[in-house]
């Protein structure tokens, strides 16, 4: 089995998908994956494939659990000053290529 195949494998056991529905080009928040559900898996990855998990902000990519849609649009409306860092999706790719390396995918080598 290939790492793309373990991790694609580790997203379909965590979210209950078949695996064929799980590609690197699918993000989080097209798979439903937020809050708990992203920092678990996130930090399964790290532990199976020994990815640092220190430095990664998770802030960055993961919003709270049950956002989804709701969240996406009151924030696009809110009056609230935005981060001057916005919220990147991350793609089920980025964990791929982080168990592949050894490292998250956005730190430097």
């Amino acid at each position: 089995m290939t790492t793309e195949q373990e991790v694609i494998a580790l997203v379909a056991k965590k979210t209950g998908r078949p695996e064929s529905s799980i590609t690197p080009e699918k993000t989080f928040y097209q798979l439903g994956i937020d809050g708990d559900d992203a920092v678990e898996l996130i930090g399964e990855l790290c532990r199976r494939y020994r990815v640092p998990a220190e430095k990664i902000n998770l802030n960055r990519y993961i919003g709270p659990e049950g956002g989804g849609l709701f969240n996406h649009i009151l924030y696009a409306f809110s009056s609230k000053k935005r981060s001057t860092e916005e919220r990147r999706e991350l793609r089920i790719g980025d964990l791929i290529q982080s168990a592949i390396n050894g490292r998250w995918f956005d730190q430097p080598a």
